[in-house]
């Protein structure tokens, strides 16, 4: 059995439509003047990150973050946006794939990622879903580590499919393979790490490399 864990935001779904018009409202209530060019970098690292990076200040950065979530659902921000083309069947067939596990590890807060995943109706081609919880799991690494150990497998049994060098860090620290997703909003031409193992131009390119590799016959 081979555990493939897909990341959400530029890997599952274009997110960016909803996430731009919420960060710009966040960035002008806190005083932050942040170039729109910058904001795709801000998609797929946990919030409290971000924030706290651009202010320095932890306190701070956690109420940016419950301001941001607070208008990003109740001003329906979440649902701005869309799957990629060909994610539908690359999730659905890779699910169906003998002797392939799918799991979603994001680090969008977990019952976001949970309500989209069935907003978009790929919910019952995931198997497993870890997702961020505030003050318990933030980074990819212990997002993709608290996967792993509710399931009782190792990082050997697991590949990661993501799109930005937060998905192929985490992965790597955890000893776990990564297939870098080129359609998503990574920073593709610096990423160079060795625990990337294939570099997917499209989903297809991503399910049939799942399939010839790991997918039993």
């Amino acid at each position: 059995m081979k555990y493939i864990f897909f990341d959400f935001d530029g890997t599952i779904s274009n997110t960016y439509e909803g996430v731009e018009i919420i960060l710009k409202k966040t960035f002008d209530k806190y005083g932050l003047n942040i170039d729109k060019s910058q904001y795709t970098k801000y998609i797929g690292p946990p919030l409290s990150e971000t924030f706290t990076k651009l202010t320095g200040d932890i306190e701070k950065a956690y109420e940016m973050v419950a301001y941001f979530r607070e208008l990003y659902v109740g001003e329906n921000a979440i649902y701005k946006s869309c799957l990629y083309d060909g994610v539908y069947e690359m999730l659905r067939d890779c699910h169906n794939m003998q002797g392939i596990f799918t799991g979603v590890a994001t680090c969008k807060k977990h019952e976001e990622a949970d309500e989209l995943l069935r907003y978009f109706k790929i919910r019952e081609y995931i198997d497993c879903l870890s997702g961020l919880v505030y003050n318990v799991r933030e980074s990819k690494s212990s997002i993709l580590k608290y996967a792993i150990d509710s399931l009782g497998i190792t990082s050997k049994d697991c590949v990661m499919v993501g799109d930005t060098i937060y998905d192929v860090e985490g992965a790597e620290s955890l000893g776990m393979d990564c297939i870098l997703c080129l359609w998503g909003f990574g920073d593709f031409d610096n990423i160079h790490n060795k625990n990337v193992i294939f570099r997917a131009k499209t989903p297809q390119e991503a399910t049939e490399f799942i399939r010839k590799n790991y997918s039993e016959k």
